[in-house]
């Protein structure tokens, strides 16, 4: 893998991770590389506020952490319940159909010690 030291490097590989050219421990490298360069004071990539900003967006998207509704289609503990297919404490207060076709709320936990997990309640 090549070193990259400026912001048009940057976005190439992340359109290539976009594209699915980069995939698997390719795209895992490049994206702790680019979240650390990120991250440092020294600024390693040269970048200014705008450039920073360009780059943290599209490392989000090409995460695919927000997809979360998408991913968890394909994830067996989630179509194995008879709760809604997702994430209560990414959807946090918010109705939704069950898979057993019933309707649920999702609550925050009471648990001083996790207050920002939540929980499919049946209505």
């Amino acid at each position: 893998m090549p070193f990259i030291t400026n912001y048009n490097g940057a976005m190439k590989i992340l359109r290539e991770i976009e594209n699915g050219t980069c995939k698997l421990r390719c795209k895992t490298v490049w994206m702790r590389n680019l979240r650390y360069a990120l991250k440092t004071q020294k600024n390693p990539l040269g970048l200014n506020k705008k450039q920073h900003k360009n780059i943290s967006e599209k490392l989000k998207n090409v995460s695919g952490k927000n997809n979360i509704t998408q991913h968890s289609k394909t994830l067996k503990k989630y179509t194995n319940r008879k709760s809604p297919p997702v994430s209560a404490s990414e959807n946090c207060n918010k109705q939704m159909v069950g898979n057993d076709g019933k309707l649920y709320i999702s609550k925050p936990n009471v648990n001083p010690k996790t207050p920002n997990n939540c929980y499919w309640k049946k209505l």
